[in-house]
């Protein structure tokens, strides 16, 4: 039992240790590779202006998916790999929701104070990403942090299969 209990604390050190483990040359190469795309990507606007817009009409037909990325300022290639992976499947299943705001994306630092209520709603204090459905005043929450880490980074498109399916199921 002990033992169990030994590799579970050992497992999660070596997760936050990974995710901030920045010293890495290969790591911080995607990192300035990171930067440059993110100047290609969607402008963030405040979330808590995108939630309330998304949430006001309770009575529309067709729901809207918030889609959080949440990372810390100092990232690991795996946070790095989520953000890219999350993008892709955008881009490329799901462009048109995006174009008529049916899917809205934040990518939020929560370092940055201006993020403290959104990172302490999602109970986001490094790396994270979650999928909410708004359809009717209610939100329902998926947490796919657990699928980035396991699979962005090194079988990517596992994960966008994953996260491709959740982002359909929260559509409907």
């Amino acid at each position: 039992m002990n033992t169990k209990k030994i590799l579970i604390f050992a497992s999660i050190i070596l997760l936050f240790a990974a995710c901030n483990n920045s010293s890495n040359k290969s790591e911080n190469n995607q990192a300035d590779t990171y930067k440059a795309a993110k100047s290609d990507s969607t402008e963030i606007k405040d979330t808590a202006v995108q939630t309330a817009s998304a949430s006001q009409n309770p009575d529309a037909k067709q729901a809207v998916v918030m889609i959080y990325n949440f990372h810390v300022t100092n990232r690991c290639a795996s946070c790095i790999a989520i953000e890219e992976a999350t993008t892709k499947t955008l881009n490329t299943y799901f462009a048109n929701e995006v174009k008529q705001g049916r899917i809205k994306r934040q990518i939020l630092n929560v370092d940055d104070k201006a993020n403290n209520k959104i990172s302490e709603k999602y109970q986001a204090f490094g790396s994270g990403l979650f999928i909410t459905r708004i359809f009717q005043g209610k939100e329902t929450t998926t947490d796919m942090t657990g699928d980035g880490f396991k699979f962005a980074r090194n079988k990517e498109e596992r994960f966008i299969e994953l996260l491709k399916f959740q982002i359909k199921e929260y559509l409907k």
